[in-house]
């Protein structure tokens, strides 16, 4: 047995080292292989970041790949080759436990027992008592340790979406975000953990890789990440391709479809695609403008001979087939105005062009004021005629 160099361990406690660069030698690094959950996909000890908009079946996905962790079975690509199992983890803010969660994985016979949900943290007050709180990312990471080391097994976390733990964190400023997401990835790290973010895509016409949602950070954090869309070639179809894997070589995408089963939906995992993610959320982009741009016209139609009250807006487009996010969507782009239909009458829609009866069309604003001190004020009352507001309060038709 070693002899403990115990004036070497008081010299480190009562000396303690002089600011400045930290430098360590590679030399006394351990080398340390990269490990996979699931290979070529989902490194383990590292972010990975699922991204694309609502309705494509991110859930599923992580649902689907968490109960293969538990069974310790193969994955889509390769069934021959069986993970190790384990538990996992669950951070969902949108499903409920009861009737969405746990029927979607018995559906996909996961082992219910290595599933866990973190609902809440309990926090200490000053006085003593204790308080459930949701699970915040800047404070309750060490809660998130201890828990997993209480299980012992965990090799997944999923955080579903992410942008509900983020605290008081900005998801738009890079510091911030990059100063949240460092620590996970340390912990993803010390835990031999994978840990799974999902998140949603914006608007914006960039490059696929830069759609995620909020700041960039959250692109450059995570080692994997994984783009979802629509399947040109299959209506009912989905897919999984890859935005950036900095540990491996680049993986083929993959199709999947969502069936019915049990009363929920399960993943139907696809063959391997070749096609790229900004090809598919390009081709989906221009859908969405033409889709809007068909509506724009519509609309502009619809209200070209007046004002028409809100809910015959709404009940003509369902019959066009219109969703009702597209039509207001329109309704922004054109710029139509929503007023009352009289006094406490139903909303109507105008175009911002169209006056109402009785106004005048040369003048927007209806009535210029002038106070004591010579000062004009402009109020929009479309409805009289433009006032001159004297100072001994007569008032003259300009």
């Amino acid at each position: 047995m070693s002899e403990v160099d115990y004036i070497k361990i008081f010299n480190e406690y009562t000396n303690p080292p002089a600011p400045g660069a930290v430098l360590r030698c590679v030399s006394d690094i351990a080398p340390k292989p990269l490990r996979w959950l699931w290979p070529g996909r989902i490194p383990l000890g590292k972010l990975t970041l699922f991204a694309g908009d609502p309705g494509l079946g991110k859930s599923f996905v992580t649902l689907d790949i968490a109960a293969r962790v538990t069974r310790g079975t193969g994955w889509p690509d390769d069934l021959t080759t069986s993970c190790e199992s384990g538990s996992v983890i669950l951070l969902n803010a949108e499903d409920d436990p009861a009737d969405t969660i746990r029927p979607r994985l018995e559906a996909v016979g996961a082992d219910l027992s290595k599933v866990h949900i973190l609902q809440a943290v309990r926090h200490a007050k000053p006085s003593g008592e204790t308080v459930l709180e949701h699970f915040n990312l800047e404070t309750d990471l060490t809660a998130l340790q201890d828990v997993v080391a209480s299980l012992g097994d965990v090799r997944l976390i999923v955080i579903d979406p992410i942008s509900a733990y983020l605290g008081s964190t900005e998801s738009h400023v890079n510091a911030k975000v990059r100063g949240l997401l460092s620590p996970l990835a340390e912990l993803a790290s010390w835990l031999d953990a994978a840990v799974v973010a999902v998140t949603h895509l914006n608007k914006s016409n960039s490059s696929a890789l830069y759609r995620a949602s909020g700041s960039i950070a959250f692109i450059a954090a995570a080692r994997a990440v994984w783009l979802f869309g629509k399947n040109p070639d299959d209506q009912a179809g989905r897919l999984m391709l890859p935005g950036k894997m900095n540990l491996a070589a680049e993986q083929l995408g993959i199709a999947y479809t969502l069936s019915p089963k049990r009363d929920v939906a399960v993943v139907e995992w696809g063959e391997a695609v070749s096609i790229s993610a900004d090809a598919v959320l390009e081709q989906e982009g221009a859908d969405r403008r033409s889709e809007l741009s068909e509506v724009m016209e519509w609309l502009r139609e619809r209200l070209s001979a007046g004002p028409v009250a809100q809910r015959e807006i709404k009940r003509d487009a369902v019959k066009e087939g219109y969703s009702w996010a597209t039509v207001r969507r329109a309704k922004d782009a054109l710029g139509v105005i929503t007023e009352k239909s009289g006094y406490q009458g139903p909303s109507q829609w105008r175009l911002r062009d169209a006056h109402p009866k009785g106004a005048n069309p040369r003048s927007p604003l209806a009535c210029r004021i002038e106070n004591r001190v010579g000062r004009l004020h402009w109020v929009p009352v479309r409805t009289l005629p433009v006032m001159r507001v004297h100072s001994t309060g007569r008032c003259n038709t300009i």
